[in-house]
């Protein structure tokens, strides 16, 4: 307690000292008090406005997750969701022998069990198409693709001796509708097994060096992701050829999944390759597709930024009307902040109802001719106007739009940043600031 004491002893003397202070300086210059306390004021306008335009984006992100996720599983649910392709297994049953304890005599016996051993590919050569087909959820639209997918697998029993091989290949569950399953052994139609629902089975002897080809071909509906999950069983693939070909023009490879060897583009279609020889890897073939313009994810970003644009809205304001002496109130910046925050709380609704672009712009023309209209009204100098005008287009316009171009997304800000940093250069180059503060 004693400490906690001390403590505030220490802060009401630290109070009153800037108190005392303060009241000495407010008499020798209270001009100088008196802007200080402007500014100040300032500032807690811009923090009080920042602070609400960053909770609008926080409520605009989990707002867009919740929305985003829920629409996405009943896509998912209807049309069809991520599709997973696992390899097949390949093996074969054997005898080892092995020891144990006989509860009865407490002894150690030996005996023989069966054992499944896995058994390399000889070869894997995929073929995938995959076509876009968008799906819509309200406003919101989902990366929806059909699938056409072929695959051809050479096995060779590189055993010493003849053996039963099994071969099981699992189709993917959440494919929407999976038709036109075909199977073929050796290039001749497999009638061998009569339920596909449960994967595609074959099993059979195969003398020494003795080679199959089994061939699956179906179509399939997906969202979002497609993955050949190569990495699941980290078997050795003498020889692997995946060539994927889509029209999606948005799409990348996630984290973990295999690099392609190549990629070629017409314009119309992509085709993806992935080659490889003797190869064991813990990586999968994937692609994950998204839209051209679904600019949901970014949105919220455009709002966690609204601290620095508003920022420098306000800090070019204040240096122009200080470098030509407009005695402009804090009231007066409290409608403009609030003619600039505008923007952020209408587009924060309009990208509910209409998309997200022509929603944005709306709000930007919106927030802009708010402020210039009542820039006009106060009927300071008409260069006021333009200046308001012109930070306005750099610091909403650009820093808003800028966030569409994620890949430019810095350069574009600080492009920006630095044409309305030679525009003050050039209005206040010729300002005296000795007396200016």
């Amino acid at each position: 307690m004693m400490h906690f004491g001390l403590i505030f002893l220490g802060i009401c003397l630290v109070l009153a000292a800037l108190i005392v202070m303060s009241v000495r300086i407010y008499q020798a210059q209270p001009s100088f008090v008196i802007k200080i306390l402007k500014y100040g004021i300032i500032g807690i306008f811009w923090i009080i406005f920042s602070a609400l335009s960053i909770g609008i984006g926080f409520r605009i992100d989990q707002r867009h997750d919740t929305t985003y996720s829920r629409n996405f599983k009943s896509v998912s649910d209807i049309w069809g969701g991520t599709i997973i392709q696992d390899p097949p297994d390949l093996y074969f049953e054997t005898k080892e022998l092995e020891e144990f304890e006989n509860s009865k005599t407490g002894k150690m016996e030996t005996r023989f069990k069966r054992v499944s051993k896995n058994i390399s590919f000889e070869s894997q050569v995929l073929k995938v198409d995959i076509e876009s087909k968008i799906r819509k959820k309200g406003l919101l639209e989902f990366p929806g693709y059909k699938l056409h997918f072929k695959v051809e697998y050479i096995l060779k029993n590189t055993l010493p001796n003849a053996e039963k091989i099994n071969f099981l290949l699992a189709l993917p569950y959440n494919a929407g509708n999976i038709t036109d399953v075909q199977v073929f052994l050796d290039g001749t139609k497999y009638t061998g097994d009569t339920n596909l629902a449960d994967g595609v089975n074959w099993e059979g002897y195969m003398g020494p060096n003795e080679e199959k080809k089994i061939s699956v071909e179906y179509k399939a509906q997906g969202t979002g992701v497609f993955q050949y999950s190569l990495g699941k069983y980290q078997k050795e693939i003498k020889k692997l050829e995946a060539v994927l070909t889509t029209n999606f023009t948005d799409y990348d490879i996630p984290e973990y999944a295999m690099v392609p060897s190549n990629i070629n583009s017409d314009g119309t279609k992509t085709e993806i390759k992935w080659e490889g020889k003797n190869l064991i890897t813990g990586q999968n073939i994937s692609l994950k597709f998204d839209i051209e313009g679904n600019y949901g994810k970014v949105a919220s970003k455009l709002f966690f930024y609204s601290p620095l644009a508003l920022f420098l809205f306000l800090g070019s304001i204040l240096l122009f009307t200080i470098s030509r002496q407009i005695n402009l109130h804090p009231m007066h910046y409290l409608f403009l902040i609030g003619g600039f925050f505008v923007f952020y709380l209408l587009g924060s609704y309009l990208i509910s109802y209409i998309k997200m672009i022509p929603g944005i712009l709306v709000s930007l023309a919106i927030s802009m001719g708010i402020m210039l209209y009542y820039v006009y009204l106060i009927k300071k100098e008409q260069n006021l106007i333009q200046v308001t005008l012109v930070a306005s287009l750099i610091f909403q316009w650009i820093f808003s739009l800028a966030f569409f171009f994620p890949e430019h997304t810095g350069f574009i800000i600080t492009l920006g940043s630095i044409i309305a940093f030679v525009a003050l250069l050039k209005s206040t180059a010729q300002v005296d600031w000795e007396n200016k503060f």
